[in-house]
């Protein structure tokens, strides 16, 4: 019969834990996370490039100046998406994570649930004034997203709380979160577009997770970078003078 001492089963319960480790916090998480992160992006962006196809088959032979505002912004919602692609396949290894489920969650509803919008119906009876504002606000958001703050943020991005390096040039020399700032522009555009009781509570309870978001981060970047305090003192978190 055979036996097997226990320092043999502590040996093999040590091995089991650090490939146990390797899978949930090596380089094959890392991997995956960055591969399904890119993929959703992606998927955002076929999206985006979808609804430009409809806006033309929609105009026809003849574009008018809200079909051209309309396709502009969905150019550069594009651009924002497939950035998000590249700087999810580059971004840096980090040097902190948050801990639990609840930083996790609130990163994705806070990022995705304003999808919800595509599946309520557009407003006919919008003036066309409201059309302009709607493909404005797409506009200077995703469009400042896209080429002003993410390639500032750039191997530093993150969807979920997430350390790497700290970022306090440009646009966040002012406020420490201003591509949250800039992404409600272009959700409050879509909103106008499918604006209803049903679409006013998508958008407060997105709100209230990127507010959730925001403090998770800025708890997260105090405990990974000493200087982060001292920054928090010097900018404001999404409006100068307000908060």
């Amino acid at each position: 019969m055979t036996t097997h001492s226990e320092s043999e089963i502590s040996r093999g319960g040590g091995v089991a834990r650090e490939w146990w480790l390797w899978i949930v916090e090596g380089p094959l998480r890392d991997c995956v996370t960055r591969s399904s992160g890119a993929a959703a992006f992606l998927l955002l962006a076929l999206a985006s490039v979808s609804r430009g196809n409809k806006i033309l088959a929609d105009a026809g032979h003849g574009i008018d100046e809200l079909a051209a505002a309309r396709l502009f912004a969905t150019f550069c919602q594009t651009a924002f998406y497939l950035g998000f692609v590249w700087f999810t396949l580059i971004r840096g290894t980090p040097v902190k994570r948050a801990k639990g489920w609840q930083p996790r969650l609130s990163a994705m509803i806070g990022t995705f649930l304003c999808l919800g919008f595509g599946f309520l119906p557009l407003r006919s009876d919008l003036p066309l004034g409201w059309h302009f504002l709607s493909a404005l606000l797409s506009l200077f958001g995703t469009g400042l997203a896209a080429f002003v703050v993410l390639p500032r943020l750039g191997r530093s991005f993150s969807l979920v709380p997430e350390a790497r390096s700290l970022v306090t040039s440009g646009p966040y020399r002012i406020i420490r979160h201003p591509l949250y700032l800039v992404e409600e522009m272009a959700v409050f555009g879509a909103f106008i577009e499918v604006a209803s009781t049903a679409a006013a509570l998508l958008l407060i309870v997105q709100i209230l997770f990127q507010i959730r978001r925001i403090y998770n981060e800025e708890t997260l970047l105090c405990a990974a970078f000493p200087d982060y305090a001292r920054y928090m003192e010097s900018s404001a978190r999404l409006i100068p003078g307000v908060w």
